[in-house]
């Protein structure tokens, strides 16, 4: 009995394991890349004919590889079919990389206008907790009767510290929600707190509630977590976005680490707003339309017309 019950164990690490990265023994590259392709069927597109063709596909030709490296090629091939343009195979990250050219938010203030430039963030926990610090307290302290914020060129990367620095802006509760298949998790934001979505972050100042007009700015370069603050400010009474319809990454990615240490990244649902729509590999368009250049300016009047100026 206690045989079979290892042995039970053992048949289902090898199984199983590789996919949330336990392997018992090193794969080849042919299995390593084949047990990829079967944690490929959870992603968002991978039914009907043209995933089956591109599964058949991939499974034949790693048949033929030697190495993981030949292997992630395949397999960079494949996602872009189970999950769309948002999934890859991601390189394995070079730990002693240097972190020090981290982007830094910023805010600034003129006159009676507050504006908030929200760059990338793909640091860790600590540095997640001091980028949103650094918003939320320029927020929170600023005095403001509106607030630009400005996520263009904006790639991505957490969403947690982002959203937990412009918590000043926000309503509490739920923002959204992220829809994979039956299950719905909440992305919320509770006293400063952000929750459901990237890493959990807490701003001390987050609890502050300015309760003024929020402009944001978008372009073609805010993809990815800045969609996910574009979405955090749709159907607000008062905010509006201005610019260019974003890069189109909203989709819900589920990241695994390969044995090799290249990470997968497979879109498996959508982001639903507030208002009730879904949001995926589309791009978001701003509520009004304009170069993203001419953004802030159209921004300024906007925030004008509510009795709130930079130079007041």
């Amino acid at each position: 009995m206690g045989g079979l019950a290892v042995a039970g164990a053992g048949w289902a690490a090898w199984q199983l394991g590789p996919r949330v990265g336990i392997w018992v023994v090193p794969p080849s590259p042919a299995r390593y890349g084949q047990d990829a392709v079967r944690q490929m069927d959870a992603g968002l597109y991978a039914h009907g004919e043209a995933w089956d063709a591109a599964r058949r596909s991939a499974l034949a030709e790693l048949e033929r590889v030697t190495s993981f490296a030949e292997a992630d090629d395949v397999l960079r091939v494949a996602v872009a079919v189970a999950g769309g343009h948002h999934s890859t195979v991601l390189p394995p990250r070079d730990r002693d990389a240097d972190a020090s050219d981290e982007l830094v938010p910023t805010v600034a203030v003129q006159g009676g206008v507050a504006t908030a430039v929200v760059p990338e963030f793909t640091g860790g926990a600590e540095a997640g907790r001091r980028y949103a610090e650094t918003l939320a307290d320029g927020l929170a302290g600023s005095g403001a009767c509106g607030v630009v914020v400005d996520v263009r060129g904006n790639g991505g990367g957490d969403m947690g510290p982002m959203l937990a620095g412009l918590a000043p802006l926000l309503p509490e509760g739920v923002l959204g929600s992220f829809v994979v298949g039956d299950v719905v998790t909440d992305l919320r934001l509770d006293d400063g707190r952000f929750t459901g979505g990237g890493t959990p972050t807490r701003a001390d100042s987050g609890g502050t509630a300015l309760g003024v007009p929020v402009a944001v700015l978008t372009d073609g370069g805010t993809g990815s977590s800045a969609e996910q603050v574009v979405l955090a400010f749709r159907g607000l009474e008062d905010a509006r976005t201005f610019g260019e319809p974003t890069a189109g990454y909203a989709s819900v990615n589920r990241s695994t680490t390969l044995f090799s240490g290249s990470t997968l990244v497979l879109t498996v649902g959508e982001t639903r707003a507030r208002t009730g729509e879904l949001f995926g590999d589309a791009p978001i368009p701003p509520d009004e339309a304009t170069p993203a250049g001419d953004a802030a300016a159209h921004a300024a009047r906007w925030l004008a017309e509510r009795g709130c100026e930079a130079s007041a």
